[in-house]
């Protein structure tokens, strides 16, 4: 039997191009939804009255995503720039998005820094940006909380 090698989730780098040494508080949902077609009625019938059914992937419900926390930091306007430069104009953007779109990685690491996973993400834009909340009660550090969208996400490792 194969030694275990357990993943730290502690352990891991995001990077986008031109997008490096980020504080990153955490990475969640890389997700990926398939849809069919197919499934919904029979296809047709044959011999000995047997009803002939196909399922086939049809791609996915959405583009896949994953949602990333940065570490608020005054003067650090990096991935908000980015969200804003693929905005429209009319919404107060830059409405450059096609131009504006960034491949990445997302990196896991053993417990002695080796590299042991890789998720690359293709054609990626910011879909929603949100800020922590403020109170004066709390002793929490401020992060920005952002969901990026990827064409196609591809486990490397």
């Amino acid at each position: 039997m194969a030694d275990l090698k357990p993943i730290p989730t502690s352990r891991f780098y995001v990077e986008f191009d031109g997008l490096t040494e980020r504080l990153i508080k955490s990475v969640t949902e890389v997700t990926f939804t398939g849809q069919t077609q197919g499934h919904e009625k029979p296809l047709a019938s044959t011999k000995g009255g047997k009803t002939a059914w196909q399922s086939t992937s049809a791609g996915f419900e959405e583009n896949p995503n994953v949602t990333i926390e940065v570490f608020l930091r005054e003067g650090d306007m990096d991935f908000y720039n980015w969200m804003k430069a693929t905005m429209p104009a009319s919404e107060g953007g830059d409405g450059k998005w096609s131009e504006n779109r960034k491949n990445g990685s997302i990196v896991a690491y053993d417990s002695g820094d080796q590299e042991v996973l890789r998720w690359n993400l293709t054609n990626c834009w910011i879909k929603t940006y949100k800020v922590s909340d403020f109170s004066a009660e709390s002793n929490e550090l401020a992060v920005e909380t952002y969901e990026i969208i990827a064409e196609e996400i591809v486990r490397a490792g």
